[in-house]
């Protein structure tokens, strides 16, 4: 994907450059517009080369076993920064804000358990297309079992399940069972398949704001153009001729910025 975005940047630098190029030609313009061109190809920029991971909020839910006080502090946040080493997913440790917010709603459970609406709305109110609920249960001789899952938000759908058992005896080993479940976690095939789903909705989203983008920009750079053409009619006295020129100059501005904002929204909302 990241080859995708350079390609598609390195086409539209190209793109932009013979657009100011034959802007530059013209003996009369607005600066003005110049500056508007260059600020809009400027944020869309910004907006393509934005971050494409998949977000993650990690939840270690129940009750923190006595035993190993700390736990729940260390574990969600090595989790976290193990997920976030794959070039998939972006991970945050969201367990007291989530725990504030179940406390709020009266809705948290001892057992960890989260209800399909509730995962839902804490994707929603999160920011995450995906909830990994961790819960740790203490077996005999000192020994935790340690349940993972990542759920997505929008469908409540099981895309991936890691287990592992541990006597978490110091933080060394917490980290190691982090990142062994956080690597068996995300390469489950189930979430393989999602990733390629979302990949391909991004990069049509991408196409298609491109492809607004390069209109918008076309049809100024083709008012510019009758701009030019109108300016030297003016100097001539020629204003009925005039007329014309201006006319399309001013549709081709219109349009061309509809265009262009339209293709911003696409990368900002979509």
């Amino acid at each position: 994907m990241h080859h995708f975005i350079v390609d598609i940047l390195d086409n539209i630098y190209a793109l932009n450059k013979r657009f100011l190029t034959l802007y530059n030609s013209f003996n009369y313009g607005s600066g003005f517009m110049k500056k508007a061109l260059i600020a809009l190809l400027t944020l869309f920029c910004c907006f393509a080369s934005a971050d494409s991971k998949l977000r993650v909020a990690v939840y270690m839910a129940g009750e923190e076993p006595k035993e190993v006080a700390g736990v729940h502090k260390v574990l969600g946040g090595e989790l976290a920064k193990a997920i976030n080493r794959s070039d998939r997913y972006s991970a945050v440790d969201r367990t007291e804000a989530i725990l504030n917010q179940l406390t709020k709603e009266h809705k948290f459970q001892r057992s960890g358990a989260v209800s399909d609406d509730q995962i839902k709305a804490l994707g929603q109110q999160f920011g995450a297309q995906y909830l990994c609920i961790v819960e740790i249960s203490a077996l005999q001789g000192n020994t935790y079992y340690l349940d993972m899952r990542l759920v997505n938000v929008v469908t409540a759908e099981l895309v991936s399940t890691a287990t592992a058992s541990s006597d978490l005896r110091n933080d060394a080993e917490m980290i190691r069972v982090a990142r062994q479940t956080a690597r068996e976690l995300v390469d489950m095939e189930g979430v393989r398949k999602d990733i390629e789903r979302e990949k391909a909705r991004r990069r049509t989203v991408l196409l298609t704001g491109l492809s607004l983008e390069a209109a918008g920009a076309a049809l100024i750079a083709y008012g510019l153009y009758e701009n030019n053409v109108a300016s030297g009619l003016v100097k001539d006295k020629k204003f009925e001729d005039a007329k014309r020129p201006v006319r399309n100059r001013d549709l081709a501005y219109i349009a061309g910025t509809v265009f262009l904002l339209s293709g911003i929204s696409v990368h900002i909302f979509f």
